[in-house]
């Protein structure tokens, strides 16, 4: 028992001594202190110091006792709100504010083509200013801008490096085709409507971005199949899945630790139908930082091509304004894709990492 358990036992005690002292003098009619108590202090009972010790000391006790039990019970108190503290979590940026939006796609791929493995590593890195135009209860009107696009491209057959703030005069003729593409791309702007739920409701301005980016390389017309891909990449449409697969992240309703709720996205990729299922669980809460640990599950239907694929990860997010701090997602995904009657077996590893800051 430590210290303050041996004084509160002790005072247990004696306060049961002076009870049973007391109720014996009263039947005995008796106005003095009980000997057996008054012995503990060596005081001679029915005294006046006698008297003024024992009012002083049911005092004494009656002050530790109770503000033990006021304690315990804010102590209770407190447990219960922590335990019960809930939070609305939604997409509430600062009206008028201005943020850097960063999002990063690193994925690792494996094939085997006719036998053959063709390893393949991508990156995009996308920088984004995201500016806050107004703001109703219904919806968010915000204007995005690129500031920084990165893409990169490794494997066994091909190279691809571009930055646009790092650009190579000296590249490859590939390099440079798209360079004059991106290029277009940087400080161009976009609207962008998303709802309190972090769900987009529109987005306009991307097919001008893309017109500039097909009239980059039009002289080339053996660039026109890349020209339809990234015009189906890069349009509204898929923009708008993209930053919905990014946002729409929210609770429908107020939220306590250990809560969990499940969101639905669908992801922009040429002529294939992909449905990602995420389930979220509130983990903590802590100075406006709500950690949510992130699970689900990735369907990629293609006619006869089918992949199926888990992801985890974690995110930050600030609960004022809704906007992550930090997320840092993995996924991996496996299957078959058919193509021209041939089976490519494929294997895809893939971290995204997103985050948001306020610049001024």
């Amino acid at each position: 028992m430590n210290q303050e358990g041996s004084v509160i036992f002790n005072l247990n005690l004696y306060l049961y001594t002076v009870s049973s002292c007391n109720k014996y003098c009263r039947n005995e009619k008796k106005e003095y202190f009980c000997s057996a108590y008054c012995k503990q202090f060596k005081v001679a009972p029915g005294t006046n110091k006698g008297k003024k010790m024992k009012r002083g000391f049911i005092s004494l006790a009656a002050e530790i006792v109770s503000k033990r039990v006021v304690g315990s019970c804010l102590l209770l108190m407190w447990c219960v709100i922590t335990v019960s503290a809930q939070v609305k979590i939604s997409f509430n940026p600062d009206s008028g504010g201005k943020y850097e939006y960063v999002s990063e796609i690193v994925q690792n791929i494996k094939q085997n083509f006719m036998g053959q493995d063709m390893p393949m590593k991508t990156e995009i890195n996308a920088t984004y200013l995201m500016e806050i135009k107004s703001k109703t209860s219904q919806e968010i009107e915000t204007q995005m801008t690129y500031q920084r696009f990165i893409f990169i491209i490794s494997n066994p057959m091909m190279n691809v490096k571009y930055d646009s703030k790092a650009p190579d005069d000296n590249s490859s003729d590939i390099n440079k085709m798209f360079q004059k593409m991106f290029n277009t791309m940087i400080d161009k702007p976009f609207t962008v409507v998303f709802l309190p739920n972090g769900s987009v409701k529109s987005v306009s301005g991307m097919g001008e971005i893309v017109e500039n980016m097909l009239n980059a390389i039009s002289a080339d017309g053996q660039l026109a199949v890349l020209g339809s891909q990234m015009s189906q990449q890069f349009n509204d449409e898929a923009m708008q899945k993209s930053l919905g697969q990014s946002f729409n992240l929210y609770p429908d309703k107020a939220i306590k630790v250990g809560d969990t709720w499940s969101t639905e996205n669908s992801l922009p990729m040429n002529y294939v139908n992909v449905s990602v299922k995420t389930t979220n669980t509130l983990k903590a809460v802590n100075a406006n930082k709500a950690t949510i640990d992130v699970t689900g599950e990735m369907d990629m239907d293609m006619e006869e091509s089918k992949m199926k694929g888990a992801q985890t990860g974690t995110m930050i997010i600030d609960t004022s304004t809704g906007l992550p701090l930090s997320s840092d997602i993995l996924l991996d995904m496996k299957g078959v894709v058919k193509t021209q009657g041939m089976e490519i077996k494929m294997e895809i590893e893939s971290k995204a990492k997103m985050s948001v800051k306020k610049i001024n």
